[in-house]
């Protein structure tokens, strides 16, 4: 069975490994830390027990420039069983979208992002966020983000695919959207398998003015390990969660 790997690659591919979800390439700006992988062994079931939602940020988006604060840390992994620990930040997301891979701050032809990244074991994850001129322009650059990703829900068997499209709106400012990732050997009719097996997943998140998108994989060493090609019991909750979570702390 044919299977082709989609990754995050940082620039400093040594201490971080592959993330599954976008390229990671040397930053061309100065920003700091902002819908799969083949495998052979057999499929498990995470969990799909509901989490709690994030409480609501009670302040309204002020639409100002972005900034750590609203990023990820590394409490809110510890929060969902991950210990992940950040890392140099020196490195720039891209975007997969099949066809051409583009970074977040190029879709949405803004200055350099804030970005993040952790590591932890196998897992590894990146967050990257820009601002928008106005509420509409970040949501245009969510929708376009979001259907680049979606593109991406079809391929032929034994290529890697991203899962179905699940969307929220946490408060009037803010939405959430996030798409697992399963590898070729997952995919065997065309698109990700029903359930919530996944090997990762990927965010697009937006709250006023700020857009992010949000990418983790829980396989950095991809044919080194046989353990790495599903994630474990309960991680795609534990996307579902820090996407949620990631939303509200943009603003």
């Amino acid at each position: 069975m044919r299977s082709r790997t989609a990754g995050l690659v940082l620039g400093v591919a040594a201490t971080l490994g592959t993330l599954v979800g976008g390229v990671v390439l040397p930053d061309r700006g100065t920003g700091t830390p902002d819908d799969q992988v083949a495998g052979k062994t057999p499929p498990t079931t995470p969990t799909s027990k509901p989490s709690p939602r994030p409480t609501p940020v009670p302040s309204t988006p002020d639409g100002g420039p972005v900034t750590p604060a609203n990023m990820l840390g590394d409490a809110d992994f510890r929060k969902v069983g991950l210990k992940l620990t950040a890392q140099p930040s020196d490195v720039r997301l891209e975007i997969v979208a099949c066809q051409k891979n583009e970074t977040l701050d190029a879709i949405a032809l803004s200055g350099p992002p804030v970005q993040r990244a952790w590591e932890g074991g196998p897992v590894v994850a990146y967050q990257q966020v820009i601002a928008a001129r106005d509420e509409d322009e970040a949501a245009q650059i969510a929708r376009k983000v979001l259907r680049k990703l979606e593109a991406c829900q079809e391929a032929e068997p034994g290529v890697w695919v991203y899962g179905p499209t699940h969307s929220e709106q946490l408060d009037p400012a803010t939405t959430a959207s996030w798409l697992g990732q399963v590898s070729g050997e997952l995919n065997t009719t065309g698109r990700a398998p029903k359930g919530e097996k996944i090997n990762g997943g990927m965010a697009v998140l937006r709250r006023g003015t700020h857009v992010g998108v949000l990418a983790i994989n829980w396989c950095s060493s991809e044919g080194d390990e046989p353990a790495c090609v599903v994630a474990g019991k309960g991680a795609y909750q534990q996307l579902v969660t820090l996407s949620r979570a990631a939303a509200l702390r943009l603003g």
